[in-house]
């Protein structure tokens, strides 16, 4: 049965957005609602990525300071039943993410110290070559470093969700390999439906899959299409693509909005050819997170079921990380 136009698949579902990098602390309050029009009840907020130790332990005491004042509609969460409560709450859950391993410093033991701290997913690289290992636009691909085996290890040990979003695909399969849990990709595409380097092939997909992971879509204009300004149709394409080739219950929803000046994109040394100069755009139907109620309805019209709309939607990535968080 196809959703009535700007609903959700059902009012039991919960939405979780495993890339919300326009989420932080001192824009909480305007999220929220806007959240909250969307329907979205939890979200992976950016702790940091390129920045350095002291840097993302500052932005982790943003983020804590946020959790314990009562004014703030929104939680820091450490698992899949403070997701759930916070929902029925009705608060935000804020999931603390590094994309990339560069504020850990070199250190494998700070996995987990920021573990402890609160933050339960990292991305192993971020784009380029890391001390971790390559990332999707380093031409090398040289794979999982030593010192990238060794924090794989310390993540599967603290509980701390793997997550090859931004990395090369030897660096990503060396990890799946490593990992004794279940690894995720919080927000990439099917390559097979847009030939990008942040987009990854069906070998990856299907290796992600094998471990229980889960691939979250991304709203990013060129990991979408090639042609200009993409459509949610466009977006639910890799849906529909990744489904076919490894089941429903492997893809959710990783949006990645971000709203960067020409400064920003400067300091992360983002590739042209692949990155377009800000201002960016967004899909036709889905342009920014009050957006997101849309994307349920889509899924229904291309075949998906209720229940494998709610999953997309956000049941895949909690499921996922109640395997991985133990709880």
């Amino acid at each position: 049965m196809v959703e009535a136009s700007g609903s959700r698949a059902g009012s039991d579902s919960l939405c979780l957005v495993a890339a919300a990098p326009s989420v932080t602390p001192w824009s909480l309050r305007s999220d929220h609602e806007e959240l909250a029009a969307g329907g979205v009840d939890a979200v992976f907020a950016t702790v940091a990525s390129l920045e350095d130790t002291a840097t993302a332990v500052t932005r982790v005491g943003q983020w804590l300071g946020v959790h314990d004042d009562p004014r703030h509609p929104a939680r820091v969460v450490t698992s899949a039943a403070e997701i759930v409560a916070a929902k029925a709450a009705g608060q935000t859950a804020v999931v603390l993410h590094f994309q990339g391993t560069e504020p850990l410093g070199g250190d494998a033991g700070l996995v987990g110290v920021f573990a402890r701290l609160g933050v339960q997913v990292m991305q192993l690289t971020y784009n380029y070559r890391a001390q971790a290992g390559d990332g999707c636009c380093e031409p090398g691909d040289a794979g999982l470093s030593r010192y990238g085996g060794m924090l794989v290890d310390r993540m599967n040990e603290h509980r701390v969700a793997v997550d090859v979003a931004h990395a090369g695909v030897r660096t990503a399969l060396d990890a799946v390999d490593r990992s004794s849990r279940p690894v995720i990709a919080s927000h990439a595409n099917a390559r097979a439906v847009c030939d990008s380097p942040r987009n990854l092939p069906d070998e990856l997909i299907t290796a992600i899959a094998a471990t229980g992971g889960v691939v979250g879509l991304c709203a990013f204009q060129s990991f979408i299409t090639a042609a200009g300004k993409p459509s949610l149709e466009q977006l639910v394409d890799h849906a529909v693509h990744i489904a076919e080739l490894v089941g429903p219950e492997h893809v959710g929803l990783g949006l990645d909005f971000a709203d960067e000046s020409e400064e920003e994109y400067d300091f992360f040394g983002y590739d042209e050819r692949y990155y377009p100069r800000p201002p960016w755009v967004w899909p036709d139907g889905l342009e920014w997170l009050h957006h997101a109620r849309n994307i349920g309805p889509v899924l229904a019209s291309r075949g998906f079921t209720p229940a494998e709309v709610n999953g997309v939607l956000g049941g895949n990535f909690l499921r996922a990380l109640a395997a991985i968080w133990g709880n």
